[in-house]
């Protein structure tokens, strides 16, 4: 990541080489997402800031949801991010989505001017989430929503039990806290909002399950994607990871044994006004 990313270390592949697996997200986290977004309310005609947007599959459905009327604008710290969801839009036709690549932690956009400020699986990400969370807040007008969906790690595991999947579970965690960011962020979400001003925060838990499917391998593909840094932190050797990708195979193979994303917490709040 470069410097406006204030030290933080993103370990997973951006642009094109990352684009397979955030696809595969949003399959797994995207229509509870989306459902909970509904329930709450995104009116015609809002303007939304969507920070760290990645490739843009959460920019696209919320420019669906603003139609023409609206705007959505997504930020990123990766421009290789930014090219790819330039893209996209450009490919379904989208007028209403703009891209500026900027950090979290100070976007540069104007203060108190968005109907709805979302992230998703970016605080988690941060050494200094609170900071992000409290310039979310700042982007909201008064009365506007704040949403943020984040991960608690301690929900990846299968059933029955396998310690291919308790292994995974304990080299995420690890290879988390080693940059000084939190893989069970999403549990201190209402907490958060708390502090940053937002009153009377809502929360919800999402935890998918999958006997079959890519969507059942989304953890493994993250785990092998970020191999080359789990190594050199010494979490692993090679010839364990190499073992660990083989029985993680097998499971996926085996559907009679399910897997456990890991929890998506979300909490959502309106600004006060």
């Amino acid at each position: 990541m470069n410097a406006k990313s204030g030290g933080d270390v993103y370990y997973l592949a951006t642009g094109s080489a990352g684009e397979k697996r955030l696809a595969l997200l949003e399959e797994v986290y995207g229509p509870d997402s989306a459902r909970i977004m509904l329930s709450i309310g995104i009116p015609r005609g809002s303007h939304v800031a969507d920070l760290g947007c990645g490739t843009g599959n959460t920019l696209r459905w919320f420019a669906d949801q603003v139609g023409d009327e609206g705007e959505v604008t997504g930020i990123d710290v990766s421009g290789e991010q930014l090219v790819i969801a330039k893209a996209r839009a450009e490919e379904g036709g989208y007028r209403n989505i703009r891209l500026m690549e900027a950090s979290v932690y100070e976007t540069g956009l104007p203060r108190a001017a968005f109907d709805v400020v979302h992230c998703r699986f970016v605080l988690c990400h941060l050494t200094r989430p609170m900071d992000a969370l409290r310039e979310m807040a700042a982007l909201a007008k008064p009365g506007g929503l704040v949403i943020a969906f984040e991960i608690d790690i301690e929900g990846l595991f299968s059933v029955p039990r396998t310690p291919a999947y308790e292994r995974t579970r304990e080299l995420v965690l690890a290879r988390t806290a080693s940059r000084g960011a939190d893989g069970r962020l999403g549990l201190k979400l209402p907490r958060m909002f708390l502090e940053a001003g937002l009153s009377a925060p809502e929360t919800a838990f999402v935890h998918p399950i999958y006997l079959r499917s890519e969507r059942k391998r989304l953890w493994e593909y993250s785990l092998l994607e970020a191999g080359g840094y789990t190594i050199e932190k010494g979490f692993c050797t090679q010839a364990e990871l190499d073992s660990l990708a083989a029985e993680l195979a097998a499971i996926a193979a085996d559907e009679t044994i399910a897997v456990a994303q890991a929890t998506m917490p979300v909490t959502w709040a309106r600004k006060p006004g």
